[in-house]
């Protein structure tokens, strides 16, 4: 197993950051990459959703765009579920390794 980095050491460039979550329900672990859940929101919130789907009130938001963010959205929630059981109770710590 690898080293843990500690949060205060982290490097972009160096390390690799992920989520380790563990359902609270079946007690299956699982793990994402906090990178990939971050660039998924910045989609989700360029996409112009709020919330958890739904659509801003700005008039330039395009049909298309709405569509991409409630994808995105379902990617998002997917992550956050067990694979197992599909339950969203879990707890999770951050984990930090360094890249090979």
């Amino acid at each position: 197993m690898a080293k843990k980095i500690p949060e205060e050491d982290y490097d972009v460039k160096k390390h690799i950051k992920e989520y380790k979550r563990k359902c609270n329900e079946c007690g299956k672990m699982w793990h994402s990459l906090v990178s990939r859940e971050t660039e998924i929101q910045k989609q989700i919130r360029s996409s112009g959703l709020v919330g958890a789907g739904m659509a801003c009130g700005s008039p330039s938001t395009s049909a298309q765009s709405i569509r991409t963010g409630q994808e995105q959205q379902n990617v998002l929630s997917k992550l956050r579920k067990c694979p197992k059981c599909g339950s969203a109770n879990y707890k999770e710590e951050v984990i930090i390794y360094e890249k090979k």
